[in-house]
């Protein structure tokens, strides 16, 4: 994960939870990102309505052929290696 991920929030870190405003504001602050810069998956349709609101790139995941479409549309392409 640490190959595609900038950083990770626990809620038990920073106290709050999804789908509390509070957690995605403070995941934007660390990683000092505007919303439009930020790609959120979620499999839970709450979670990404959240952060969809808050400007966040959101994508529900329901299966990884779409969430990869969805990664390519934004120019956001992982491709997983092997080992």
């Amino acid at each position: 994960m640490r190959e595609v991920i900038d950083a990770f929030v626990s809620s038990c870190f920073v106290h709050f939870r999804k789908p509390d405003k509070d957690i995605f504001n403070i995941a934007l602050d660390i990683s000092q990102s505007s919303p439009r810069q930020v790609a959120y998956i979620d499999d839970r349709r709450l979670f990404v309505e959240v952060a969809s609101g808050l400007g966040i790139n959101g994508i529900q995941h329901t299966d990884y052929s779409s969430t990869k479409r969805k990664l390519n549309e934004m120019g956001l392409i992982y491709e997983v290696k092997n080992n």
